[in-house]
């Protein structure tokens, strides 16, 4: 939504989801706003009535902007980070992780071409 200032009156801009119903009919409602929502005959009309309905509404009230702080929370996982970098296991944990998925790669690689080869056969 999006508001101007004309002529001393407020003009506010918002999006409406124009539908054409199963039933013939065609509904006009606010969207993010599921309480201004009409039903009517034809397209000029429910928006005719959706403008009646929201200026009704708003009529001696005001719109404004709010802008909020959200606080930044910490990546969950963050508190873990670099809580081994000083460890003298570390590089040989990495070491053994490296030695495993080379033997996994062989192993998976060893398997395709067995199966290539049964297809070839075959």
């Amino acid at each position: 939504m999006n508001a101007k200032l004309l002529n001393g009156q407020t003009r506010l801009a918002i999006n409406v989801l124009v539908k054409n119903e199963k039933n013939g009919k065609v509904s006009a409602r606010v969207l993010g706003l599921p309480e201004y929502s009409v039903v009517s005959s034809d397209r000029n009309s429910a928006i005719s009535e959706l403008d009646k309905l929201i200026t009704e509404n708003l009529s001696g009230n005001e719109v404004i902007s709010l802008e909020l702080e959200i606080p930044n929370r910490e990546h969950p996982w963050q508190k873990f980070a670099g809580m081994y970098q000083n460890s003298h296991l570390f590089d040989s944990v990495l070491t053994n992780i490296e030695a495993n998925r080379h033997e996994l790669n062989a192993q998976t690689l060893n398997e395709l071409t067995n199966d290539q080869q049964e297809d070839k056969i075959a």
